[in-house]
């Protein structure tokens, strides 16, 4: 939607809240926000599944998140990361910095009440969250209502800035971002290691998240003339499957090449344990990431040489050392070293830090607009890439490499030029041959 401003120029909604975004700060800062109550803290209400099939990972956000808070709080001189320079935010006074946690179960109702409350009961300043794009959506619904800033940055979906928010804002590369760098991967496999692939099978679980994934990999497939989808695309239901053997059945049938398979972590290794069983394998596994880099999936060994689409590798340390530091900041203070999931949940924490320690005031306009005009130099995130949003919200700076599981490690495979020497393990050996 846009409107015409005085000077006759065409500006979005969101542009609109930005310039305005001031003069709102005070009506907003009466009835949301914990700075209103307390002006020397800074309020985040982070949202995650601490319980249920995705409660470890959910464990190791709070973990990982919980360093990040002694570290901006306390001062830990992590230069260039935001609000690591000093105790408390410097850009607000020196501010506190508290996260408080509630666990969404991976329901999107529960989600929804859980963020009301932490808005309007506990005058949270800023929403994070969710990490899946259903419970997602259902908070950023309540930070739209009620005028306050969500920061996502464990969420992946594609669509999830296409709805219009002006409250919103999305770090890591999205579903069709991570699809474009995997098929370009296969595209210089072709061309560097006469790979041959083709045919692509794409299966997904049912809800947001996978329907997301799928549609995506369908868009970057279709404007391909190097690869063509087989069979059609295959759901199911993640909380009900035990056995994906017929599934597996139809990719076999249609002479697939690759497997793009975007999963839970319970569904994942159902995938791998059934191909196992089975005795089949495709010329390559090509996720999307998530549940395919998390460390519990990772420590099976049905999950070695899978491909992944992602933003983290454990040899990215020698390529980003401000990332080595972070780590080894993390794991001192938390007991828990980053993994493919949990960097997001820090990226998330800090880009928000960010955005807090640049805003005039803690109040939500001044929030919004910090958030609209954030700039952020690789590392001051927390991540290996820049921070810049669109005026819809998305991080354009953001982008995924391509790693291969290792003995419970991911490691840089692509770009070839980022690629340890012999990183790579191609052709995938067969099951009997491992």
């Amino acid at each position: 939607m846009t409107e015409e401003s005085a000077n006759g120029r065409l500006v979005s909604r969101r542009g609109i809240l930005k310039t305005t975004g001031a003069a709102t700060a005070f009506s907003l800062a009466g009835c949301q926000g914990g700075s209103a109550g307390d002006s020397n803290t800074f309020t985040i209400g982070a949202l995650h599944p601490l319980s249920g099939d995705a409660a470890e990972m959910g464990t190791r956000f709070k973990d990982v998140v919980g360093a990040g808070v002694q570290a901006v709080n306390g001062g830990a001189d992590l230069s260039p990361l935001a609000g690591a320079s000093g105790e408390g935010l410097q850009g607000q006074d020196g501010a506190t910095v508290e996260v408080l946690w509630r666990d969404h179960q991976g329901d999107s109702d529960v989600a929804r009440t859980e963020a009301e409350s932490l808005v309007l009961d506990e005058g949270a300043d800023m929403l994070t969250g969710c990490f899946y794009s259903g419970s997602t959506k259902a908070v950023s619904q309540v930070a739209e209502r009620e005028g306050v800033p969500h920061v996502c940055g464990t969420a992946i979906g594609e669509g999830l800035t296409e709805r219009g928010l002006d409250w919103f804002w999305q770090v890591p590369p999205h579903t069709g971002i991570k699809g474009e760098s995997m098929f370009n991967f296969a595209s210089d496999m072709n061309a560097e290691y006469d790979a041959g692939l083709e045919r692509v099978a794409i299966i997904h679980q049912d809800g947001t998240f996978g329907t997301e994934v799928a549609n995506s990999m369908v868009g970057v497939i279709e404007n391909s003339d190097e690869f063509e989808q087989a069979p059609d695309t295959i759901s199911y239901n993640a909380s009900s499957v035990s056995s994906l053997s017929s599934q597996i059945g139809a990719i076999r049938d249609a002479d697939a090449d690759i497997i793009v398979h975007a999963a839970n972590v319970r569904d994942a290794l159902i995938m791998l344990e059934d191909m196992k069983t089975e005795d089949y394998y495709p010329e390559m596994m090509l996720t999307p990431g998530s549940a395919y880099l998390d460390p519990s999936v990772l420590e099976e060994s049905v999950s070695e040489y899978v491909f992944s689409g992602s933003d983290f590798s454990n040899d990215m340390y020698s390529i980003h050392p401000p990332m080595g530091e972070y780590n080894s900041y993390a794991e001192e203070n938390s007991g828990t070293p980053f993994d493919g999931s949990n960097i997001y949940a820090w990226g998330e924490f800090f880009t928000a830090i960010a955005a807090a320690n640049q805003a005039d005031s803690l109040d939500p306009g001044d929030l919004q607009s910090s958030l609209n005009s954030l700039s952020l130099d690789p590392y001051v995130s927390g991540l290996p890439y820049p921070v810049e949003f669109n005026d819809k919200g998305y991080n354009t700076e953001a982008f995924s490499f391509v790693v291969q599981a290792d003995d419970e490690k991911l490691e840089t495979v692509w770009p070839f030029d980022q690629a340890q020497d012999d990183a790579m393990t191609y052709p995938v050996p067969s099951w009997s041959d491992r």
